[in-house]
């Protein structure tokens, strides 16, 4: 089931999203909604949130609280659709939403570090029941690498999300994060490393914000 959308003061609502099996996400059609949208069809827009809500929930959801993913989610398509005269073509649309959405995330956690009294309520919980994790090493081990990855500073959880749990290769995570390539591998060695640690029983790492 994909995900369902309602209307609010935005152009749309997000509530959950299921797998999108399939589909080219970078077709004519795609192309066609991006230009409706920019032309003033705000109806247009729909189809995309539909298409990538379980992508942005995704992200966000392994990224921050799972009692903020909802909302940070919402805030990701709002801000694509106000901003959507900045996408250029040359890049995908998913690649554009995930800097959005890292970006909502960390937005966040340095609102949420003005608020200490918040501080102990994270909750880093991911329910998607098909999530990569989950094929590959079962469900409690899904959880625990869920576990692991809360403990890891923002950026190393962000580069190893990218990479290894929503599959991206490393020319998207550089552009995503801002880095190199070469410099986005490296980095991946050494939170792999800090990872590894956690998992084994090492304890906390904190890693680059």
């Amino acid at each position: 089931m994909v995900g369902r959308c309602e209307r609010r003061s935005g152009p749309v609502a997000v509530r959950a999203a299921g797998p999108v099996e399939g589909e080219d996400h970078g077709d004519d059609e795609e192309r066609a909604w991006i230009a409706r949208c920019r032309a003033g069809d705000r109806a247009a827009f729909r189809p995309l949130v539909t298409r990538y809500a379980r992508m942005v929930h995704g992200v966000i959801g392994r990224l921050a609280p799972q009692a903020d993913v909802d909302d940070l989610a919402q805030q990701t398509f709002l801000a694509a659709f106000e901003h959507l005269d900045q996408y250029r073509e040359a890049a995908r649309f998913s690649t554009w939403l995930c800097q959005i959405a890292v970006n909502k995330v960390r937005d966040e956690h340095r609102a949420a570090r003005r608020r200490p009294e918040l501080s102990g309520d994270d909750d880093y919980d991911v329910r998607y029941e098909q999530g990569p994790e989950d094929q590959a090493v079962g469900r409690e081990q899904g959880q625990r690498l869920t576990a692991a990855l809360a403990q890891l500073g923002a950026g190393d959880r962000e580069l190893l999300v990218l990479k290894y749990v929503m599959e991206e290769g490393f020319e998207t995570v550089a552009e995503i994060l801002g880095t190199s390539v070469g410099a986005a591998k490296v980095r991946a060695l050494r939170a792999r490393e800090r990872l590894r640690q956690i998992l084994n029983g090492g304890g906390t790492h904190g890693g680059r914000d």
